[in-house]
C-alpha cells in the first residue's frame, strides 16, 4: 500500500516538482519515497512496506527491459502465480514484490494483464519509447485515483489534497456535487466535489498519448458479465471466500483484524485464525456504560474462541467533537458518515500496536444483501419492471411539473408531518411514496430512495438553496442518477444484478471504500477486503443468475456457506451496524462548528442563508432530518476549509 501522484505535460513544462505535493501523501507510506522524471513526465512514490521489504521494491521502479515506469498503490494478491508463469515466459526478477510482477505481466500482456490481476490496486506505467501513459484502477475500486487536465497538462495521485499542489489555481466546489453530496452523504464517482477533478472508475484503465492527449476512461471488467456457476452454491461460495482469505493473508508485516460482533468480521476473522501461518490480533471499539448498542463482549468473546488476541477502544463524545476537523480533513472526500470515526479509531489501535495490514468485512452486507432496503429495492424495481418496456412521451412532458410539484414546498411540507401523529404521519408516508414514484421514469431503477436518510434530504433541501444558486444546478430530481438501468432488462434475476451493480457503484465506492482507505492509510494500515475478490463477486453473481430457486437475500448464502465454522449466535444475530450515539455526536458537532458555518462558504458563495440555517437549527432538536442535513453541511465546511483551503483549527 502505498501513495502514487504523476504530472505528464506536453509540450514538456519545465521546472515543476512533485516533491510538495509528494510530502502530503507521507502518511500513506512512510517507509520510503521516490520520483522518475524525464522531458514529459514526473512519477512520485510513497511506500508502506508490505511485500518484500528490502530496498528492491523501491518505487518508481523500472521494468527489466528499462523501457516502462511504475508507481502502484495496492496489493497485487496471486503475484506468486502470476510470477511463475512469466518466469515460464523468460522474465527475470530482481526482487520478492508483487509490484515487479505487476510491470513485468504488463510489458509481456500490455493491458490485457489487468485480467490476470487478483488484488486492489491504482498505479501508473510511463512507456518511454511510446511517451504514453497508462493508469488503471481495481475492479471494485479499493485503492483511488484523481486526475484532472487542461489539455496540455494531465497530473493524477491518490488523494485530492496532494493533486490539489499540482494545480494552477483552486477549483470551485461544483453545484451539482454539492447538491448530490447533501442528497447522498457522498458525491457519486467519477465526480468530485471540485470541478474539473474527476477519479477514475473502478473497473476502468486509461491511456493517454501524448501525440493524440485524449482522455477516455475504457471498462475492463462488469460485475454483471459473470458466466453461469454450477454447483452446490453453498460449497461454491466456501471455496471463493477460503482462497481470497488464503491471498490476502499473504503478507511479511504482521496482520490483525476490525472485528466487530457481526458475521462478516467473524467469518474474516474466524477463517483467517484457521488458516493464518503469523500471529494475528483484533481490534474493536465501544462506548462509555457498554450501552445495548457496544459489540465489544461479543467480538472479544469470538476472537477468545479464535485465539486472537483483542483490544478495543472506547469512543467518547468529546475525543470525536475535539477531532472533528481533523477526521474530515482526513477523508479527503466531503463523506458525511458518521461511521467513520470508528473506523478511523480501529485502524489507530491497531497502528499503535505495531500492525500494518487490517483485514476488513466491507462488501459483505452488499454482496450478499445484508441492507433490508436493498431487498425492498429490488422487489419494487420488479413491480414497475413491465413499465419500463415502454417510452411513454406524456411521462416525459409532465415530468419536469411533478418534479417542482414533489421536490419543493409540498414535498417539505409532507415531510415536516412526521411530527404528527401516527396515524397521520402514515397517512402522508403514503402520499410521499406517490409523489416519489410520479417521478420516476419507467427505466428508473429504485433504489437510495428507499433509504431513510435520502428521504428525509429531499424534504429538508426543497427549500434550502438560494434561487440564484438552485439555477446551477443542472436537475433537481435527485433520482436520477439511477436513470436508464432497466433498459433491456427483463428476468428478475436481472433485476437483482441491475440492483447490485448500482450498489457497488455508488454507495460501496464511493462512501465505503472511500471511507476505509483514507481512515486507514492516515494510520499508515492496509485495509484488505476478502468479500471483494473479483473471483467471490462473480461466482455470487453467476450462482443468482444460475440458481433463481437459491435464497441469497438476507445473507442466506453467505450463512450457509460458514455456519460449519461459526457459532449460532453469530449467525443469527440480527444485523446491528455501527450504531454510536448517533445523535448525540451529530447534535455536538453542530452546536460546536456551528458558528464557523455560518460564516463559512455555503454563506459567503450564497448557496443558502443564514436565516434557513437559524431555521434548521431550531428545528434540529425535535426533527433528525434537519439534524443530519446539518451535521452534512458542517462536513463540507470543514472539509473546504481542510482540504481545498488548507486550514488547520
Amino acid at each position: 500500500m502505498c501513495g502514487i501522484i504523476g504530472a505528464l505535460s506536453y509540450p514538456p513544462v519545465g521546472g515543476q516538482s512533485l516533491e510538495t505535493a509528494l510530502d502530503s501523501l507521507h502518511h500513506r507510506g512512510p517507509d520510503d519515497r521516490g520520483i522518475y522524471s524525464d522531458e514529459q513526465i514526473q512519477l512520485g512514490h510513497v511506500r508502506l512496506s508490505i511485500i518484500d521489504l528490502s530496498s528492491k521494491g523501491h518505487q518508481p521502479m523500472p521494468s527489466h527491459c528499462g523501457r516502462y515506469w511504475i508507481s502502484c498503490n495496492g496489493e497485487i494478491y496471486n503475484f506468486i502465480e502470476l510470477k511463475r508463469e512469466l518466469v515460464q515466459l523468460g522474465c527475470v526478477f530482481k526482487s520478492q514484490s508483487d509490484t515487479e510482477v505487476l510491470l513485468e505481466a504488463y510489458a509481456q500482456w500490455g493491458s490485457s494483464c489487468l485480467n490476470k490481476l487478483v488484488g486492489m490496486f491504482s498505479f501508473a506505467i510511463w512507456d518511454k519509447n511510446k511517451k504514453e501513459l497508462f493508469l488503471a484502477r481495481d475492479r471494485t475500486g479499493e485503492k483511488p485515483l484523481y486526475y484532472w487536465s487542461d489539455n496540455k497538462q494531465f497530473v493524477f495521485s491518490s488523494e485530492l489534497k496532494s493533486l490539489l499542489h499540482l494545480l494552477p489555481s483552486t477549483p470551485r466546489i461544483s453545484p451539482a456535487a454539492m447538491d448530490a453530496y447533501l442528497h447522498n452523504q457522498y458525491v457519486p464517482e467519477p465526480e468530485t466535489a471540485l470541478e474539473g477533478i474527476h477519479k477514475l472508475p473502478a473497473a476502468h484503465f486509461l491511456v493517454i498519448r501524448c501525440d493524440q492527449w485524449t482522455i477516455k476512461p475504457e471498462r475492463y471488467w462488469c460485475l454483471t458479465d459473470a458466466r453461469p456457476v454450477y454447483g452446490n452454491p453453498a460449497q461454491l461460495v466456501r471455496q471463493q471466500l477460503e482462497r481470497s482469505m488464503e491471498l490476502t493473508l499473504r503478507s511479511d508485516v504482521p496482520v490483525g483484524v476490525a472485528l466487530s460482533g457481526g458475521i462478516d468480521s467473524g467469518i474474516i476473522a474466524t477463517l483467517a485464525a484457521s488458516m493464518s501461518n503469523a500471529p494475528l490480533s483484533a481490534f474493536s471499539v465501544g462506548y462509555p456504560g457498554r450501552p445495548p448498542y457496544d459489540e465489544r463482549s461479543d467480538a472479544a468473546k469470538l476472537a477468545i474462541e479464535n485465539g486472537i488476541p483483542f483490544f478495543d477502544i472506547e469512543l467518547k463524545t468529546s475525543h470525536f467533537v475535539d477531532r472533528f476537523p481533523e477526521l474530515v480533513t482526513i477523508m479527503d472526500d466531503p463523506i458525511g458518515d458518521i461511521a467513520a470515526y470508528g473506523h478511523y479509531a480501529v485502524m489507530e489501535l491497531a497502528s499503535d500496536h505495531g500492525i500494518k495490514v487490517m483485514l476488513s468485512g466491507i462488501g459483505g452486507d452488499e454482496l450478499f444483501w445484508g441492507y433490508e432496503w436493498m431487498i425492498r429495492a429490488a422487489d419494487m424495481t420488479r413491480k414497475k419492471m413491465p413499465a419500463a418496456e415502454y417510452d411513454s412521451q406524456f411521462l416525459k412532458a409532465i415530468s419536469p411539473i411533478l418534479e417542482r410539484i414533489a421536490f419543493t414546498r409540498f414535498y417539505r411540507r409532507l415531510n415536516y408531518s412526521q411530527t404528527a401523529p401516527k396515524p397521520f404521519r402514515d397517512l402522508v408516508s403514503k402520499g410521499k411514496r406517490l409523489a416519489e414514484m410520479a417521478v420516476h421514469r419507467p427505466d428508473q431503477l429504485v433504489l437510495s430512495n428507499l433509504v431513510p436518510d435520502f428521504q428525509h434530504a429531499i424534504g429538508a433541501l426543497a427549500n434550502f438553496y438560494t434561487p440564484d444558486f438552485a439555477r446551477q444546478i443542472p436537475h433537481r430530481n435527485p433520482f436520477r442518477q439511477f436513470s436508464d438501468k432497466l433498459k433491456g432488462l427483463k428476468e428478475p434475476h436481472e433485476i437483482n444484478m441491475a440492483v447490485c451493480k448500482a450498489l457497488f457503484e455508488t454507495w460501496l465506492v464511493s462512501n465505503c471504500l472511500s471511507l476505509g482507505d483514507r481512515v486507514s492509510m492516515d494510520s499508515s494500515v492496509e485495509a484488505r477486503c476478502p468479500f471483494l475478490n473479483h473471483r467471490l463477486i462473480e461466482t455470487v453473481i453467476g450462482i443468482m443468475n444460475t440458481h433463481e430457486e437459491v435464497e441469497y437475500r438476507h445473507k442466506a448464502l453467505l450463512k450457509t456457506a460458514v455456519e460449519d465454522i461459526l457459532p449460532t449466535e453469530v449467525l443469527h444475530r440480527p444485523k446491528q451496524g455501527f450504531q454510536p450515539p448517533v445523535n448525540e455526536w451529530m447534535t455536538q458537532i453542530v452546536k460546536t462548528y456551528y458558528d464557523y458555518v455560518k460564516s463559512g462558504y455555503l454563506i459567503s458563495n450564497h448557496v443558502t442563508s443564514t436565516c434557513t440555517l437559524d431555521r434548521l437549527l431550531k428545528r434540529a432538536d425535535t426533527f433528525g432530518p434537519d439534524l443530519f442535513l446539518l451535521y452534512k453541511i458542517t462536513v463540507l465546511e470543514l472539509w473546504y476549509a481542510g482540504v481545498v483551503q488548507n486550514k488547520t483549527f
